[in-house]
């Protein structure tokens, strides 16, 4: 005889989902909606150059992520497999009296193709190159996004392009999806696409992780020229991804500061654009504009803007600025690394960190020492005030 289950029993089966269910959610990982009016400059690290962890070169920390859950730091490096295959490193920031009393590597992953190999070194009029430049993970999936600058190189001997990507990998470092470009974001052989080491250099999830923005570094070439010295005309643009269908549903118009110096010397390298996009809710981004120009002191000039995209024209069926000008993003100047008095280099990348001992949240950044011997390996601390 089949036994019916009584009422106080249900009640216990029902009550025990629920506990269950609210258990569940207490693990699952939640983007926070912040509001910033202002941050505070609290300490410098330098790490020493050129440093090896398990037979690999520490260095080109071109993107810095913070998992909370595990109170732990992804970079990456952008390393094109020359000193070391391509990775995301591993790290531990000690935080202590508001300075970063330690910078520890724990670990490193490195980073696979589709067919599961590594990337193998770069070489001149080959289809195959590793540039990471941005890296944030997704502690609701396990999983990173980052993207790669891809090549376009032409020369005497040989024409090398290889297509920038946007590509989801496991935290082992195995391929499993890339977005699909939008047109007009390839790199060409014409002046056509993205610019020769100018493609998504900033990421950035938002809503919960079912959005992603991407920043492009310079202008795509049919939108018009690049930032240089007294002209303040050049724009680039601000890609909003839907990351469950992989697809690109708003792109913005993002207007570049002027090189604020004049180069001494002619350069690819005399540049001024956007290095690292940081979400602090579902719309308003920080941008991180960094420029450099050749001869000078090797300072880079770095500062720090406030968009909102609410509002914003979304310039997605805007093939060319240069035919059809948009209406850019309205930025508002949150900090000016010069106001410092002191060497910056070549911050490549930003992430909230843990809470200081204060209550408030605080902001981590990280320089991309270009695997150099006169660069200097940067972290540094900021408080976020409300």
């Amino acid at each position: 005889m089949k036994k019916i289950p009584s009422k106080i029993s249900l009640l216990l089966f029902t009550v025990a989902i629920i506990l269950s269910a609210c258990s569940t959610t207490k693990n699952v990982a939640k983007q926070k909606e912040r509001n910033i009016s202002s941050i505070k400059f609290l300490s410098e690290y330098i790490m020493p150059l050129n440093g090896t962890f398990q037979n690999t070169l520490v260095g080109g920390l071109s993107g810095i992520d913070y998992d909370e859950q595990n109170d732990q730091y992804y970079m990456i490096s952008d390393d094109p497999s020359q000193f070391s295959p391509a990775r995301i490193y591993t790290a531990k920031i000690a935080i202590k009296d508001n300075k970063i009393d330690t910078v520890q590597v724990t670990g490193v992953t490195f980073i696979l193709q589709e067919d599961g190999t590594q990337y193998s070194k770069y070489q001149f009029g080959k289809n195959s190159k590793a540039d990471g430049e941005s890296v944030r993970y997704n502690p609701t999936k396990k999983t990173f996004v980052w993207s790669n600058e891809g090549e376009r190189l032409f020369r005497k001997t040989d024409t090398t392009i290889v297509q920038p990507a946007l590509t989801f990998i496991s935290t082992t470092g195995k391929y499993l999806d890339t977005v699909p470009l939008p047109v007009g974001f390839h790199i060409t052989k014409q002046n056509y696409g993205v610019r020769k080491n100018a493609f998504f250099e900033g990421l950035s999830y938002a809503d919960q992780y079912n959005t992603l923005y991407a920043s492009l570094e310079e202008p795509l070439y049919q939108d018009g020229q690049q930032s240089h010295f007294e002209f303040d005309g050049a724009l680039t643009r601000i890609l909003k991804f839907d990351v469950a269908n992989k697809r690109n549903v708003a792109q913005y118009a993002y207007n570049l500061d002027a090189l604020p110096i004049k180069p001494t010397v002619e350069s690819d390298w005399n540049l001024n654009g956007i290095s690292e996009i940081l979400a602090i809710n579902n719309h308003t981004l920080i941008v991180m504009e960094r420029a450099w120009a050749k001869g000078r002191d090797d300072h880079s000039f770095v500062k720090l803007y406030l968009v909102d995209l609410n509002g914003a024209e979304n310039v997605i069926n805007n093939s060319s600025f240069l035919k059809n000008p948009p209406k850019p993003l309205t930025k508002k100047l949150l900090f000016d690394f010069d106001s410092l008095n002191m060497h910056i280099d070549n911050i490549e990348g930003i992430t909230f960190g843990p809470r200081l001992a204060n209550g408030h949240e605080s902001l981590v950044f990280c320089v991309d020492n270009n695997f150099g011997k006169t660069q200097i390996q940067q972290f540094f601390l900021f408080e976020v005030v409300k």
